[in-house]
């Protein structure tokens, strides 16, 4: 037998293992290759949540440290508590499903980076107005998770938690600095 042949018999062998292991028949789901089509739409769902609510959780962090007005950094804790407890029931529920918590993309952390490079003079607004952009963007997700999911439990979830959200988008748009005349 030549040293090619072992090598390929070798490999053969090991594949053969770890496809009949029984840790792999209940390995997490990767989200972007979710078997069922029906579960990966809700799986990705469930991704997609959680990187907004870790999002909205880093600048409402960054937001309670460094505000100056006593209301932004009121609606920051109040962000904060909220995206924290989402976190933890969007991780719940993925696992339950064994669905893999999918790593957060750079994304939110440019848009902290650029937070942490605002001067206090604008910091609070600059963070109004990304909590708008993130709220606004959290909605209409929930929204369609709410009115297009096939998976009933985390269908009627997202729709439960839409009325905060709401309630944090109207409240981050009162924030909102009004124009001088």
């Amino acid at each position: 037998m030549t040293r090619a042949s072992s090598l390929v018999t070798a490999m053969a062998v090991a594949m053969a293992l770890a496809a009949a292991s029984p840790a792999r028949a209940q390995a997490p789901v990767d989200v972007a290759r979710a078997a069922d089509p029906s579960r990966s739409a809700d799986a990705a769902f469930l991704a997609k949540a959680r990187e907004s609510a870790a999002a909205d959780a880093e600048l409402a962090t960054l937001a309670a440290a460094r505000a100056t007005k006593p209301a932004t950094k009121a609606f920051a804790k109040v962000v904060l508590d909220a995206s924290r407890g989402l976190v933890r029931e969007l991780e719940a529920m993925a696992g339950t499903r064994q669905i893999a918590n999918v790593p957060r993309s750079e994304a939110p952390s440019k848009v902290a980076g650029t937070l942490r490079s605002q001067p206090p003079a604008t910091f609070d607004a600059a963070f109004v107005t990304a909590m708008i952009a993130g709220r606004s963007a959290a909605v209409a997700l929930f929204e369609a998770e709410s009115r297009d999911g096939r998976d009933d439990e985390v269908k009627e979830w997202a729709a439960r938690q839409l009325p905060a959200l709401r309630d944090h988008l109207a409240a981050a748009r009162a924030l909102r600095p009004r124009p001088s005349s």
